[in-house]
């Protein structure tokens, strides 16, 4: 066998071997690896601002979809239905995913079999399509983060097979476009989940913030102008008072404390709002004061 010869046969063969195919053709032009035995049945590109991304299993409550930890992110969302031909198996095809996002992301979440839920979930609820309805022994879900050619980015992949036994990949990938601030997926998530805290309602029981939460505030107002700093006020009811003198007093404190928040904060008055409760709250558990108050940040 001649040089030229042979070095064909090698390439030939390493292809062969080769444990990802890279699409870089305009007819798919995909980002992101594929598993080389799947054929491409659908893709789609999603534009929005909002994205949801699930980093726990959906799960149902009260006949309620409830996902415990996701994120909410921008960007062009690429969505590729890939169907796994023989040799293929949908087992290793999510190995093949977790040694690469192993080596080349960060794992964020993954599921199998009936740890991930009810298939059903995920097919109507999650991906809207209905060919991923099937096991919920025979399922997978990988969350992470992928870096390709010196750029970032979400991905998810589920893979299942169906109720007519053909196994399916659902890929999904969208541009990392996270502040540097905030690039680590663990801020991202610590930051989500102190927001959520404060969309729930933060008590305090002294009209004045420390610096860390006075820096939180103004940072969540800042990167989301569709916020508002609510403030409410509550007061015990004194056996020497009446209900119309204790509500003065609550509103004499509201008024003082969002003066205090305007100053520190610099916001502008749109931004914030103020009710009086008065003495109809309950007191939280270990305080003595006569007046407290919750501060909520909400759209």
């Amino acid at each position: 066998m001649n040089l030229s010869i042979r070095s064909v046969f090698i390439f030939v063969i390493s292809v062969i071997n080769l444990n990802v195919v890279w699409a870089v053709s305009n007819e798919t032009d995909v980002k992101v690896p594929l598993y080389s035995h799947v054929n491409i049945e659908s893709k789609s590109l999603n534009k929005g601002s909002e994205h949801q991304f699930l980093l726990s299993t959906p799960k149902r409550i009260s006949n309620t979809l409830i996902i415990e930890k996701e994120l909410t992110l921008a960007g062009d969302r690429t969505d590729l239905l890939l169907k796994i031909k023989s040799p293929g198996s949908s087992k290793k095809a999510m190995q093949f995913y977790r040694d690469f996002l192993s080596t080349k992301g960060e794992m964020l979440y993954q599921c199998e079999e009936r740890a991930c839920g009810s298939s059903n979930y995920w097919a109507n609820n999650i991906f809207h399509n209905n060919k991923l309805y099937g096991r919920d022994s025979e399922q997978y879900y990988l969350a992470g983060k992928l870096v390709v050619e010196d750029k970032r980015y979400f991905v998810s992949i589920y893979a299942v097979t169906n109720g007519r036994k053909q196994q399916y990949l659902y890929l999904s990938y969208f541009p990392d476009s996270t502040p540097a601030s905030i690039s680590n997926p663990s801020d991202i998530l610590n930051a989500m989940s102190k927001l959520n805290t404060w969309q729930q309602g933060v008590f305090f029981d002294s009209a004045q913030l420390d610096t860390e939460d006075l820096a939180f505030i103004k940072k969540a107002l800042v990167e989301d102008d569709s916020l508002v700093l609510w403030l409410t006020v509550y007061t015990d009811l004194l056996e020497s008072q009446s209900v119309s003198e204790m509500l003065k007093v609550s509103e004499l404190q509201v008024t003082k404390f969002r003066d205090y928040l305007i100053k520190e904060l610099k916001l502008k008055s749109n931004r914030i709002k103020q009710r009086n409760i008065g003495p109809f709250g309950d007191k939280p558990s270990g305080y003595s004061g006569a007046t407290w108050f919750r501060l909520y940040l909400l759209r």
